[in-house]
């Protein structure tokens, strides 16, 4: 089929081969048809092509989520196990307070009444608050310790997430290669059909629709037989059948 031959001759051309067609057992139903599977089947490719894009621009998204919450689980790990060794450092002043206290509290017995007796009372204040702060910070360190093992296993749980959504993404991105190889594969098969049956698909949709007419042209003239004279019906068709019977003869240079 030549590139630069007019529409209305190539349906008129196919038309002529089409009472060829019709007896070997391939008729413009059946090539239409053909054709409307191939524009079905490309239509699914190129849907499951663009689907294939935006699930892998989600999947991009979310484990650019993922991996922005992992680095902050991270990042918050870290700062609890500092907050823990400050805690640690802090009870270590505790301890030695009340090691003064304790001392204070000797020197004020040793003292006996008066001086003494206030020195000791200011000593087992301080130590009891001393022991308070100790055992707060203890409870705060085993506190952080939870946090840090709870983040712990929210990081491992992130980095899961984030290998399954690389994985995905390689899934995805196979999904979409075979789209693009059966949209090419389409491809093909279109142009083969093209050079096979001589036809593209406006042109076997215009095909099957000529048919149609054409019978409805017979039907039509079936209900003119018997009631109008034949030279009349004749005359008023022979306009457009002079040319139409050209043109299905193979006269090329017929207009219709």
């Amino acid at each position: 089929m030549e590139s630069g031959e007019k529409p209305k001759r190539r349906l008129f051309r196919l038309l002529r081969r089409g009472r060829v067609g019709v007896l070997e057992g391939r008729s413009p139903v059946e090539e239409s048809a053909l054709w409307a599977a191939h524009d079905r089947a490309s239509k699914a490719v190129r849907d499951a092509g663009d689907a294939s894009q935006r699930v892998a621009s989600h999947v991009a998204k979310q484990r650019g989520t993922v991996d922005s919450l992992a680095d902050r689980a991270r990042g918050v790990s870290a700062r609890s196990a500092e907050l823990g060794a400050s805690f640690q450092r802090l009870r270590d002043v505790f301890a030695r307070l009340e090691l003064v206290a304790l001392n204070a509290g000797l020197e004020g017995a040793r003292l006996g009444e008066g001086l003494g007796q206030a020195l000791g009372l200011v000593a087992d204040e301080v130590r009891a608050q001393a022991t308070r702060g100790s055992e707060a910070c203890r409870e705060l360190g085993l506190t952080l310790d939870e946090i840090g093992s709870e983040l712990r296993e929210v990081h491992t749980g992130l980095d899961r997430a984030s290998g399954a959504s690389a994985e995905v993404a390689q899934e995805v991105a196979r999904a979409s290669g075979a789209s693009a190889d059966a949209d090419r594969a389409l491809t093909d098969i279109g142009e083969r059909l093209k050079k096979t049956t001589g036809s593209d698909p406006e042109t076997a949709r215009a095909l099957v629709e000529a048919t149609e007419h054409a019978r409805a042209l017979v039907a039509s003239l079936g209900v003119l037989s018997g009631r109008t004279p034949p030279i009349f019906v004749a005359t008023a068709l022979r306009p457009v059948l002079e040319p139409l019977l050209r043109l299905l003869e193979g006269d090329d240079d017929a207009e219709p």
